[in-house]
C-alpha cells in the first residue's frame, strides 16, 4: 500500500533508524508520494536497505522545495540532524504544470509550439533552483535526482477505484485551449519538454560529478501500458522506475558516499 500518512512514514523511519539502518532523506513530488498505490520511495523502502526520512508531498514544486534560502536550510538541517548518507530528490513536473498556461501555441513543429520566452523562463528557473540545491546540499551529501519519462498529454486525470477524483489532467487542457488537438503533436511537444528538462539535469551532473547524479528515465516506461494517467505511471510503471533508481543508488551513489567517508 502507498504510505501517504506522515505518521506511518515517521514510525517506519524511527524503527529502522533505531535498528541502525543507514539514513537517507527524500524530498519530492507525487512520484515519491503518489497515494493510490506504491510509489518510488515506497518501493525503494521495501528493499530493506535504508531508513527513509520522507519529506515529499504530492503537488510540490522545485521552487517551493529548494527555491529559497529558508527551504534549502531546512532541508540541510534534516540531512545533518539525521546524518543522512545522501538525498533522493524528485521535482520539476509540477513547475512545468503550473507554467503550462500560456506555454503553448499552435504552430507547425513541436518545438515551435512552445512559446520561447515562457519555455526559457520555466527551464531557466528550474536550472537555477537545482543549482541552488547542488550548491547548498552537494558539499554535505550526494544528491540523486531523476528526470521524467515521455508522457502523452491526455484527458485522463487521477482515478481512485475507477472513479474520477477531479485531479488532473494538467497539460492536455492547455494544449487544447490553443487548438493543439492532434495526439501525436501533443506527444511530440511533451517530448520536447521532457528532453529539455533531462538534458539540463544531465548537464548539471556533468558539471558536478561528485555532488549530483541524474537518473535518465527516458525509455523506461511503455507508452501504451505504463501510464495510469497523464503524468503518473501505473503500479507496474512505478516498479520499473524504482528498480532503475535503486540500481543507480547501488552503482553510482554508494561509491560517492564511500569516497566521502574515506576522504
Amino acid at each position: 500500500m502507498a504510505r501517504y500518512r506522515q505518521s506511518e512514514r515517521w514510525a517506519r523511519f524511527r524503527k529502522r533508524r533505531d535498528s541502525r539502518f543507514p539514513v537517507v532523506v527524500s524530498e519530492g513530488d507525487s512520484w515519491f508520494s503518489y497515494e493510490f498505490f506504491p510509489n518510488i520511495i515506497d518501493l525503494i523502502e521495501d528493499s530493506d536497505t535504508f531508513a527513509h526520512l520522507r519529506l515529499e508531498m504530492s503537488g510540490d514544486t522545485v521552487e517551493n522545495m529548494v527555491g529559497t534560502e529558508r527551504a534549502r536550510s531546512h532541508l540541510l538541517a534534516s540531512i545533518k540532524d539525521e546524518k543522512a548518507l545522501f538525498l533522493l530528490f524528485s521535482g520539476g513536473g509540477n513547475d512545468i504544470q503550473q507554467a503550462a498556461e500560456g506555454l503553448f501555441r499552435m504552430d507547425g513543429q513541436a518545438e515551435d509550439c512552445i512559446v520561447a520566452s515562457k519555455g526559457d523562463a520555466l527551464f531557466g528557473g528550474l536550472r537555477e533552483h537545482y543549482e541552488g540545491l547542488i550548491r547548498h546540499i552537494g558539499p554535505h551529501v550526494p544528491i540523486l535526482a531523476h528526470g521524467y519519462d515521455y508522457f502523452r498529454p491526455s484527458p485522463e486525470g487521477v482515478r481512485m477505484l475507477g472513479v474520477e477524483t477531479g485531479i488532473g489532467p494538467w497539460i492536455h487542457p492547455e494544449m487544447e485551449s490553443v487548438g493543439i488537438e492532434d495526439p501525436e503533436l501533443k506527444a511530440d511537444i511533451a517530448s520536447v519538454l521532457v528532453d529539455r528538462f533531462n538534458d539540463d539535469l544531465g548537464q548539471l551532473a556533468q558539471d558536478h560529478p561528485d555532488d549530483f547524479i541524474h537518473v535518465d528515465l527516458r525509455g523506461t516506461l511503455d507508452p501504451a501500458e505504463d501510464w495510469e494517467n497523464e503524468i503518473h505511471p501505473t503500479r507496474e510503471g512505478f516498479e520499473k522506475v524504482a528498480a532503475k533508481i535503486l540500481e543507480e543508488i547501488h552503482s553510482r551513489v554508494k561509491p560517492l558516499v564511500i569516497k566521502r567517508v574515506e576522504a
